[in-house]
This record gives C-alpha cells, sequence and structure tokens, in this order.
C-alpha cells in the first residue's frame, strides 16, 4: 500500500458560488476562505473603506469600526474572486522561485562554492544544464547531503526505518511510502523550503509506517515524533 503527502496549486479562472452555499454571515466567510486555503483576518481600524491585503495564505481585511456586519459581509464577498485568484498566483510564484532551503539561490554562486567538492566531469555538465534543470539538480544533491543527519536524528524518535529513500520531481505531493516495502520517496522541490520541512515531511512519510492513513492515530504519531509538526506543514501548504 502506498500512502502520498499531497499539495495543490489550484487554479480559479471563475469562481461560482451555488445559492445555497452562499457565505451570509462574517464566520461563513471565515471557514469558506478556510476550505481554499486562506485565513481570513478582519481589523477594526480608523478607515473610511474597506482595504484588502493578501500575504501569503492570509486575506488581512480593514473595516470601518462601526461597519454594519451586512455592509462588511457584502463588501468580503466581492472580493472573494480576487483573493482566490491572488492566493493562486502567489501559490505558483512560491513553487517556481529559485530558492534553497528557504533562501534565495544565486545558482552560479552555489556553483562556485562547491566547485571543489564536485568531479571536473560533473561540474562541465552541470554548467550546460539549462537552469531549471542545474536547479533540480542541486536540490537532489542538497537533499542526499541531508539525509544521513536526518535520518538518524528522526528515525529513533519515530521508531521506525525505511528500506530506501527515493528522490523524484513530483507534481502533487511532497512525499510518498509504500507501506509494505517501507520505501520512502520525497518531492526533490523540498528543498526549496526552510530544512524542517524535509524533515517533517520524513517523519510524515516514516509514520505512515505505522498508519496507512491520515486518521487521529497518525497524527498523534507524528506529533510524538515531531510537536512542532504543524509549522512545518503549513509552511508546505
Amino acid at each position: 500500500m502506498s500512502c502520498a503527502y499531497k499539495f495543490y496549486a489550484k487554479r480559479y479562472d471563475v469562481v461560482v458560488y451555488p445559492s445555497s452555499n452562499t457565505p451570509k454571515t462574517v464566520a461563513e466567510l471565515i471557514v469558506y476562505f478556510a476550505s481554499h486555503g486562506i485565513t481570513l483576518c478582519i481589523q477594526k481600524k480608523s478607515v473610511k473603506h474597506l482595504n484588502f491585503r493578501l500575504t501569503q495564505s492570509t486575506l488581512k481585511v480593514s473595516v470601518p469600526s462601526d461597519i454594519d456586519e451586512q455592509v462588511l459581509v457584502d463588501g468580503i464577498y466581492a472580493k472573494i474572486p480576487w483573493a482566490i485568484r491572488s492566493y493562486h498566483a502567489l501559490m505558483v510564484e512560491k513553487l517556481h522561485r529559485d530558492t534553497l532551503w528557504g533562501e534565495s539561490l544565486d545558482v552560479a554562486n552555489w556553483l562556485n562554492i562547491h566547485q571543489a567538492n564536485l568531479p571536473c566531469r560533473t561540474l562541465g555538465y552541470l554548467k550546460k544544464l539549462p537552469k531549471q534543470a542545474l536547479i533540480t539538480w542541486i536540490y537532489r544533491y542538497e537533499i542526499k547531503q541531508q539525509l544521513p543527519s536526518l535520518l538518524s536524528q528522526w528515525q529513533p524518535k519515530v521508531g521506525k526505518k525505511a528500506a530506501a529513500i527515493r528522490l523524484r520531481q513530483m507534481s502533487s505531493r511532497w512525499g510518498s511510502c509504500n507501506t509494505l516495502s517501507a520505501k520512502i520517496t520525497l518531492n526533490t522541490h523540498l528543498a526549496s523550503y526552510p530544512l524542517g520541512c524535509l524533515a517533517y515531511v520524513l517523519v510524515h512519510e516514516l509514520c505512515h509506517l505505522y498508519h496507512a492513513n491520515h486518521s487521529a492515530n497518525f497524527w498523534k504519531s507524528v506529533e510524538n515524533a515531531m510537536p512542532d509538526y504543524k509549522y512545518w506543514h503549513d509552511l508546505l501548504k
């Protein structure tokens, strides 16, 4: 059996609201936005109009302190298509940003720093690669460098061992685990996020060796091994 930890970069060109599901209160708007991965944060301030600002996965709305709730609901409701399109654009940009362990990646500088550790033939090969192919190679290399210490740290905490770790480019999941063979596959793009995200996905997949599902017991296993897992989990949304 194979278990996968998935992520989605959805596109919403047209947003349709079934009449029966139209948000009618602030609470329903909060739930609606949350279902699309967006946290709605409403702040009462000394402003005359509703002001909207989307940062990462949070939609911040500054509103007049004396605003009528129905006016507030209608105003936010009208911004739903814009908010979801903007959120999608941010997620796509995030997926394609040149970063390494959460920091900006200067490919030329990386090659200069690592050239002493790379065979001349490999270095020559890398310099001929298109940029995206080179970044993918760097991600694989960096993850391989980190895996020995991560495995020695987290396998004992989880209480399970992976029979093998494979790295792959994947478009819809951060990792997967074959629970029969105990082989784990990790997304190479994890190297673009802070190292804690890679550690979290590794723990996540190791815990599937106990539970081949996402039950409450599974998440308890994850939390027991990594108490702050929710922080890293949320960075990967």
